[in-house]
């Protein structure tokens, strides 16, 4: 059994939920976490979350503007804004009516998630650091004022 198999058991995901979350695994390359109510679904555990999978729905991160362009397609859907991120709430219901539609989605939201900033296990995006530039005689790191410690 894999992880995400035993994650979505422990979640007792119904199997729209299920489905949906195995076939992207499936399609792409994801990581899972169980966390609270749900599984978090990403391109990598540095990655930001793509999908949440709850027991009996999902929410798909997408740019504000894809969301809002989008939830037109699934009567009855949400949107929940969290920072830079639109989160299109389906339920079990809309997942078993959409499936090929809301498979397409999520998959659009683990590409957008891995070519952007890396997050925490807790989901929030940090900034990378920059790395220190370097004295290329002293081979030491120069201060930020850019003097080197030895020869100043």
């Amino acid at each position: 059994m894999s992880t995400l198999q035993a994650h979505l058991d422990d979640l007792a995901a119904t199997p729209p939920v299920r489905s949906l979350a195995e076939a992207l695994a499936a399609r792409t390359a994801i990581e899972s976490d169980r966390t609270g109510t749900y599984v978090s679904l990403r391109p990598s555990l540095s990655g930001a979350i793509a999908v949440y999978a709850h027991r009996n729905r999902i929410s798909i991160g997408l740019p504000p503007e894809r969301a809002a362009e989008v939830v037109a397609r699934f009567p009855g859907a949400k949107q929940e804004e969290k920072g830079p991120t639109t989160y299109l709430q389906l339920s079990d219901e809309l997942l078993a009516n959409h499936a090929t539609a809301v498979m397409d989605l999520a998959v659009e939201a683990v590409t957008w998630k891995a070519a952007g900033p890396a997050s925490t296990l807790g989901g929030h995006a940090k900034q990378s650091e920059k790395a220190p530039q370097i004295c290329p005689e002293h081979w030491y790191a120069l201060s930020p004022a850019g003097a080197c410690p030895v020869c100043g």
